[in-house]
């Protein structure tokens, strides 16, 4: 080999050993999920709420009680590439729970709450009682309400490791009169 050939060969060989390095880097990300050192905490507050639908009469909602619930499972969607839940877990008696050892990436942190279905109702009673019918879509008349409960939902991207991220009270209703 000449010397001009041999140099042009070094070159292009110590360009497919950097890219071959790059390469190994990248595929070697970890998409969201266990195996990292981070967490995810929240805490559940349910509220009994009690409701009067009279028309020109009462209209109200109120609370009856508020309480950290215990025993209410919590799920976690690893990613954002479905929506199918990768873990769960159950609160503790104060109502806490805590994903663990996770990666830097997107979560969904979702619990169910009661609602109700029907909200065609809700717009008519926009126009007579508006205090009303916002106090209703914001706690028990869903849109996405199915069989008596919907999904409360938070997503929440891990940006570093080490770090706690802590979701605060993620408030669920339960009616209790209706």
């Amino acid at each position: 080999m000449t010397k001009s050939v041999k140099s042009v060969y070094n070159k292009m060989k110590k360009i497919l050993l950097i890219l071959a390095g790059v390469s190994v880097l990248f595929s070697c990300q970890k998409e969201a999920g266990e195996g990292g050192t981070s967490s995810i905490a929240g805490k559940i507050i349910t509220y009994d709420l009690r409701h009067f639908d009279v028309p020109g009469g009462n209209q109200s909602i109120d609370t009856i009680s508020s309480y950290a619930t215990a025993d209410e499972e919590v799920y976690i969607v690893y990613g954002d590439e479905d929506n199918l839940y990768d873990d769960s877990y159950n609160t503790s008696w104060d109502g806490s729970f805590s994903f663990e050892n996770l990666r830097k990436g997107k979560y969904t942190v979702f619990v169910y709450s009661e609602c109700e279905a029907d909200t065609s109702g809700l717009a008519a009673l926009s126009q007579t009682n508006s205090t009303y019918a916002q106090e209703l879509a914001s706690t028990i008349w869903h849109p996405n309400c199915i069989n008596g409960d919907f999904p409360h939902i938070v997503e929440i991207e891990i940006t570093d490791n080490n770090s706690v991220y802590n979701l605060g009270d993620i408030s669920i209703y339960n009616i209790a009169v209706n």
